[in-house]
């Protein structure tokens, strides 16, 4: 089974970056030769939404064989929360905290 890989716009951007180009290439290589398999939430989908054309076709090439969508419920909001209760993650960074939670309800393997 392939690595199931939890990514958001920073990792799609880091293909634009040279600091993290090399890794972020790297891991968009895996995606499409189906190495790996890339998770995107509708949360990644709505800052791409704003994000440069150059993420929008770097994230549309991946195959959908090799792509899958999860999304934000109320189960995730209420995980990203908690995480913010126990101090896990700063209010300031709540999307961040939604992500995380996504990601961990869904499974995936790792969250990059």
């Amino acid at each position: 089974m392939k690595p199931r890989i939890y990514i958001d716009t920073s990792v799609i951007g880091g293909c634009f970056d040279e600091e993290f180009k090399e890794w972020s290439e790297q891991l968009f290589e895996e995606f499409t030769s189906g190495l790996k398999f890339a998770v995107v939430s509708d949360l990644t989908l709505a800052e791409l939404a704003d994000a440069p054309e150059m993420d929008r076709k770097k994230h549309a090439s991946i195959p959908e064989t090799n792509y899958e969508n999860i999304y934000l419920t109320e189960k995730a909001e209420n995980l990203a929360e908690a995480y913010l209760n126990a101090g896990v993650v700063s209010p300031k960074y709540i999307v961040d905290a939604q992500h995380i939670a996504v990601a961990t309800l869904n499974k995936v393997d790792s969250l990059v």
